[in-house]
């Protein structure tokens, strides 16, 4: 078994030789289509100059197509009445502020250890003139989540693994009332599902979507491109993964949940 610290490391410099063989593609996608995301649930949404050689899914989000599996569920929270959305793990910023874009009005906090990624989430909220309802932190636990008054909120977790510490509704019972979207790393422990489905057994809904690897059809955006660097582009995530969809019940004050959190 490799050790956390020697797992990191080996993402590490996996990602750097993917970045290293996209950055010329990136490059070329950005000079013939430019940094507008080109259709999905976030159409319109404008990237930065220099994400060309720190996003190695740049050219699915801005076609976008990246993790067109959770469209229906993020149409579900765009329709909602939500105060909040919470993104642990939000990296550059696509969903945080592609979200606060979407939801009128709402309320995000994007969280991130990586710093890079905390700076790079608050100029694209800046690039896109939402900069005041986006605040961007570093570290969230289960008391952080513990100490959220609001009571529509929608959670996103893509944490690498930590998803199993986060999503403890013990230390954050608010949780059990939330809408949920959850990336579950079973390839990093093998009883992340099992045990978020556990926790949440008796609370909310759960639908599970698992990870089918894209295929480049209808992205005419991607058509000079040889097949092997049209798969290397729409590449996401390792295998095995799954997504899981978290719907409340009931809310706090006990109204039926509204359509972002309907069965």
């Amino acid at each position: 078994m490799v050790p956390d610290v020697g797992k990191r490391a080996i993402d590490r410099a996996r990602a750097h030789r993917f970045l290293r063989r996209m950055g010329p593609i990136n490059d070329e996608y950005v000079r013939r289509y430019g940094l507008v995301v080109r259709r999905g649930p976030f159409a319109g949404m404008r990237y930065m100059p220099g994400q060309e050689h720190i996003s190695g899914h740049l050219i699915a989000k801005l076609a976008g197509t990246y993790e067109r599996q959770l469209y229906p569920w993020f149409g579900e929270w765009i329709a909602g009445d939500f105060d909040l959305v919470i993104d642990v793990g939000c990296a550059e910023g696509f969903y945080a502020v592609g979200l606060a874009r979407a939801i009128p009005n709402v309320e995000v906090r994007a969280y991130d250890t990586d710093a890079r990624a905390r700076d790079d989430c608050a100029e694209l909220a800046r690039t896109n003139g939402v900069e005041d309802r986006v605040a961007v932190a570093g570290t969230c636990t289960p008391e952080t989540l513990a100490e959220v008054s609001s009571q529509r909120v929608a959670l996103l977790s893509d944490c690498e693994g930590y998803e199993k510490i986060l999503l403890d509704p013990d230390r954050a019972p608010n949780l059990r009332h939330w809408s949920i979207i959850v990336e579950q790393h079973d390839h990093a422990d093998t009883t992340t599902s099992a045990t978020i489905r556990e926790r949440f057994r008796a609370t909310p809904e759960i639908e599970v979507i698992e990870y089918v690897p894209p295929t480049t059809d209808g992205i005419p955006e991607l058509d000079w491109l040889s097949e092997g660097n049209k798969r290397l582009a729409m590449a996401e995530r390792p295998l095995p993964m799954s997504w899981a969809m978290l719907r409340p019940r009931v809310q706090l004050d006990g109204v039926p949940p509204d359509a972002s959190a309907r069965a």
